[in-house]
């Protein structure tokens, strides 16, 4: 498994690789991204048939064993890439997002972890998995380990990002240690 990132604050407007899905630049950077993970990790010249599951979350149909999850914020964009299934997240951390914390975290979740951390953990076992709520997904350390509301998963967190939060869930594999970075303009054309 593989996490990568990009900061995207500087790049030119509508050079990316490939096109968004909906989401504009940020969602043509993320696509982006994957391409590159795509080429660099599997030798993969373009981008297999995509499709969508149940929930709306995009996967390769026919490419089981090659499972990716993306992400993008203001400025950033996030791409896992693994054989097992994955869910990653990142967030832009800002100062109004605080509001929100006391309505979404309990004493045990603030002892442990800020509130972008503990969002980005949310997402990426919500994309994951597809159970729960992002409002109660409750989540705790023990021993310096990150325990999920969700039997089998495993998370880690990335704080490698300027300005941002991270994280990544995973079944079957452990995601890496620390997420790399990829310079914007491999992500152009």
């Amino acid at each position: 498994m593989r996490i990568y990132f990009a900061e995207t604050d500087m790049a030119p407007a509508g050079r990316w690789l490939l096109p968004g899905r909906g989401r504009g630049e940020a969602g043509a950077a993320a696509w982006s991204l994957l391409l590159w993970a795509l080429r660099r990790d599997c030798g993969l010249l373009s981008l297999p048939e995509t499709g969508l599951d149940a929930r709306g979350k995009p996967f390769f149909p026919g490419e089981p064993g090659l499972c990716f999850s993306l992400s993008h914020t203001r400025g950033a964009v996030l791409c896992a890439l693994s054989s097992s299934p994955v869910g990653a997240d990142v967030q832009r951390v800002r100062e109004r997002d605080l509001a929100f914390a006391a309505r979404l975290m309990d004493e045990r979740e603030r002892e442990g972890f800020t509130f972008h951390e503990l969002w980005c953990l949310r997402e990426s076992v919500y994309k994951l998995t597809g159970e729960g709520s992002l409002r109660s997904l409750r989540f705790r350390r023990e021993g310096g380990l990150i325990v999920p509301p969700a039997e089998g998963v495993v998370c880690r967190l990335y704080d490698g990002i300027p300005g941002c939060a991270a994280a990544a869930a995973a079944r079957g594999a452990e995601p890496p240690e620390r997420a790399e970075r990829v310079d914007v303009g491999e992500l152009l054309r």
